[in-house]
């Protein structure tokens, strides 16, 4: 035997496998950066721009449906890669009413349905506190804490409460006459007197980040120096920074980085209160029972109305309204509408805490029902 040519067979071997191994992962990575960038093999084999789609749920493990389909026996909390264009998500759960969107997946692009929320068809119900004589009720931000006030409505001055008292005779725990506090987050809450300190601590201003306009005309690119008489919306979904700028009926939305405006909208009435999603994922305008959702999900605005005279918002992304009684809950696209109780009272707020419990005032009585079987 030839040593050296054995040797070299050897060699070209060992090179062979190298550059088969080097090949093969090079086009792992290849096919990897296909895969996340969303393209796909279709049903017939041709290449196609997917994108990917997030679903959660209040409470977890629904199961999801998309265009009629669930053989794929997903459940949330999931993500699914899907064809760009239009499709139908239904979340069930058995115990629990549905949950249904018609949404557009975009190639490449993520669509999150993070806010979606089932209530049971039956759910226990439990008298909280006796409000016979209540005349006011305030519920904080975070849906965590609730106030009882007890007394004239139209000479209560909460401005009283907007630093601490300086009063050297009044101790910060002497309990305040008419306020009882209610923690909702508790299993089992008890009212308590409320003192100056917690009167405070609810009522104090609030430190909102004080916009620049200099910077903000900079940084948008804007056209003109925003006036008094224009509200600015500062928000932030995914990566990117938004400015919404209303005026009147007017609603004008900049993306940073963009020349010229993403949105612009003349609604057909003049908002006089908006609410901002905690994630920036939406921009809701209101004015009575009439509103109108600006999506950034879709960037599109649509209006719509709610049930009754006036509205409130149930958590970070559903609002309610009540009418005749009936305590009706929405998206905050307005899709969804449900009747989740009756003989509620409009008088008072409703609000969901703890992602656990509805509180809603009902006769006399704070009402609490469980949201999870």
């Amino acid at each position: 035997m030839d040593l050296d040519k054995y040797k070299r067979r050897q060699s070209l071997k060992v090179l062979a496998s190298e550059a088969l191994m080097v090949l093969t992962v090079i086009i792992t990575v290849i096919i990897l950066a296909f895969v996340v960038s969303g393209y796909w093999l279709n049903s017939d084999f041709e290449v196609e721009r997917q994108g990917l789609l997030q679903v959660s749920s209040y409470p977890t493990g629904a199961d999801v449906a998309i265009d009629g389909d669930s053989s794929w026996l997903q459940r949330t909390n999931t993500s699914k890669v899907l064809s760009s264009g239009a499709h139908t998500i239904t979340l069930t759960k058995e115990g629990y009413d549905s949950w249904t969107k018609n949404i557009v997946i975009k190639e490449g692009l993520l669509y999150r349905l993070h806010y979606p929320r089932l209530f049971p068809t039956e759910r226990k119900l439990e008298s909280i506190q006796d409000t016979i004589g209540v005349t006011k009720v305030f519920i904080s931000d975070e849906r965590e804490q609730m106030l009882l006030y007890s007394g004239d409505v139209e000479s209560l001055d909460l401005t009283l409460f907007a630093k601490p008292t300086q009063d050297e005779s009044i101790k910060p725990s002497d309990a305040v006459e008419g306020w009882l506090t209610l923690d909702l987050k508790s299993n089992t809450p008890e009212s308590k007197p409320a003192d100056y300190h917690t009167l405070y601590e609810f009522f104090k201003p609030t430190k909102e980040e004080e916009l620049d306009i200099d910077d903000l005309v900079k940084d948008f690119q804007l056209d003109h120096i925003p006036t008094d008489s224009e509200k600015l919306i500062l928000t932030k979904f995914y990566d990117d920074q938004y400015l919404t700028i209303m005026k009147d009926a007017s609603i004008t939305t900049y993306k940073k980085g963009d020349i010229s405006p993403i949105i612009e909208v003349e609604l057909s009435f003049i908002p006089t209160e908006h609410e901002a999603g905690l994630e920036g994922d939406f921009i809701v305008f209101s004015n009575g029972s009439r509103v109108a959702t600006l999506d950034m999900e879709t960037l599109a605005v649509s209006e719509w109305s709610v049930d009754g005279p006036t509205l409130g918002w149930l958590d970070g992304s559903m609002i309610y309204s009540v009418n005749d009684g009936e305590l009706i809950v929405y998206d905050f696209d307005g899709l969804n509408r449900r009747v989740v109780a009756k003989n509620v009272s409009s008088h008072f707020p409703a609000t969901i805490a703890n992602d656990k419990w509805l509180y809603y005032f009902s006769d006399g009585s704070l009402i609490r029902e469980s949201l999870v079987r």
